[in-house]
């Protein structure tokens, strides 16, 4: 399910690649966990002043199995924006760090100083980007959906379906781009 999960998202093919060669990474993106998260398939980019040759991506999941729902927003470090290593900076539950997932207090400390990025890591619906405010509205449906139903037993050849679907899809976007870029 998490190849799916990752193949859904507006991930660059290079931290797609990076998801698939690094287990902790992987294991520490929420957005993998049905079971509890429901993926927004969003992302915001930003830099900071602190860093500037770092690109900042904010991933966003919806948390609908915690006493009062909300949506959190994890961040992934493009060094140097290279599209060559990734840091992913979140709330630990294994509660080590490694060298490419750091607890969120880290990028607060780096990437914020105090002044920027303060109170999102936590976000109400209405504290979303308004870009993927109906993102947050149809996570909140599909959460409720979710809580009727068991997302872990979903038949393996259904997952592969979905998969090949998306690879597919993913195929025929990557096309289309290269002849509207001419390249």
């Amino acid at each position: 399910m998490a190849d799916v999960i990752i193949e859904t998202m507006p991930f660059s093919n290079e931290l797609i690649e990076w998801c698939n060669s690094y287990p902790e990474f992987l294991a520490a993106l929420k957005n993998i966990y049905a079971e509890r998260f429901i993926s927004l398939s969003a992302i915001v980019t930003s830099y900071s002043p602190f860093a500037t040759q770092d690109e900042i991506i904010g991933v966003y999941t919806y948390d609908y199995k915690q006493k009062t729902p909300t949506f959190k927003q994890d961040f992934i470090i493009n060094k140097e924006k290279k599209n060559q290593e990734f840091i992913l900076y979140t709330r630990n539950a294994k509660g080590g760090n490694s060298k490419y997932v750091k607890d969120i207090n880290s990028f607060f400390d780096t990437y914020g100083k105090g002044k920027f990025y303060i109170n999102s890591h936590h976000l109400t619906l209405a504290e979303l980007p308004s870009e993927i405010r109906e993102r947050g509205k149809a996570a909140i449906t599909l959460a409720e959906k979710a809580k009727l139903s068991d997302l872990t037993n979903i038949p393996q050849e259904h997952i592969d379906r979905i998969y090949y679907q998306v690879k597919e899809a993913k195929k025929v976007e990557w096309i289309e781009k290269r002849k509207l870029t001419g390249n």
